[in-house]
Order: structure tokens, then C-alpha cells, then sequence
């Protein structure tokens, strides 16, 4: 007798659906953008882009006119963020779990970098234990992830 818990379609629901209370976190296929931040221009000829979404932290690295390198971690790969900051730039450093590719965005704005630092700690910590984010809307997820990301 074949139980609908045993199905192979069950199986590959289950696989594909995130983790998430219950809820849908995507809105057609893909998660919403909670930050996004680019090089300044005058430091930079080709601004590199990173964007912090909901289950994953994008680098957009341009390597020249219509070249571009794009390097993806999920949240659940997340091993650490460090960032340093000066009086007006800073750097973040976001490092896998897996081994693979890092993001090391440099000669960003200072307040780029706290905000996306506090963000990827609060993304990594729910994505691997579980935390529970309250947020009706977009706004009120992105301020519990940063106090929850908050060093202080």
C-alpha cells in the first residue's frame, strides 16, 4: 500500500518548499529584496552591486563593459560576515559554509555596510536556528532582522 506521504512528488515538494513557519516567502519564484548597495563610482570604473534577499545574499561583480560576475549564498550557507568601516568607506566579507565563492565588496558607504552586516547576521541566524521574524511587511522584517543582526 502506497501512502500519499510516501509519493515521489510529496518528496520533491517537500525538498523544494523553504523552511519557513508556514508561510510563502517568495512572491512569484523569487524573495524579496531587503537591501541593496554599489561601489561609489569615483573609486570604482565598473561598481560592483551586492543585494541582501530574504533567502540569499547576491554579488553582482562587474568585470568590465557588458561583463559581469554573479555569486549567490543562501542564507543556510552563511559561516560569517565581517565588515570593517572608516570614517566614510567600508568593506564586508561574507564567507560560505561550502567552501565556494565569498563576497568581498569593498569602497562602500559606511552606513551600507552596518546595515547590510547587521542584515546578513540576522538572515544567517534565522535560516539556521530557526528565529522567527515578525513582519507583516517588508519594512517591519527588515528592522526585526537588523536588531536581531545588531552587535552590541
Amino acid at each position: 500500500m502506497r501512502y500519499p506521504a510516501l509519493s515521489d512528488m510529496w518528496r520533491l515538494d517537500m525538498a523544494l518548499r523553504p523552511k519557513t513557519n508556514g508561510k510563502a516567502i517568495t512572491e512569484g519564484g523569487q524573495s524579496r529584496i531587503l537591501y541593496s548597495a554599489r561601489q561609489i563610482i569615483p573609486l570604482t570604473l565598473f561598481p560592483d552591486q551586492i543585494t541582501v534577499e530574504e533567502l540569499r545574499i547576491v554579488w553582482l561583480r562587474k568585470m568590465g563593459p557588458w561583463m559581469n560576475e554573479v555569486v549567490s549564498i543562501m542564507a543556510t550557507d552563511i559561516a560569517s560576515v565581517n565588515c570593517s568601516s572608516g570614517l566614510f568607506f567600508g568593506f564586508i566579507h561574507v564567507q560560505s559554509l561550502t567552501g565556494g565563492p565569498e563576497i568581498l565588496v569593498d569602497n562602500l558607504l559606511k552606513k551600507d555596510v552596518l546595515v547590510i552586516r547587521s542584515l546578513v547576521e540576522g538572515i544567517a541566524m534565522s535560516a539556521r536556528e530557526g528565529l522567527k521574524v515578525n513582519g507583516e511587511n517588508l519594512e517591519a522584517e527588515k528592522q526585526s532582522l537588523i536588531q536581531a543582526g545588531t552587535v552590541n
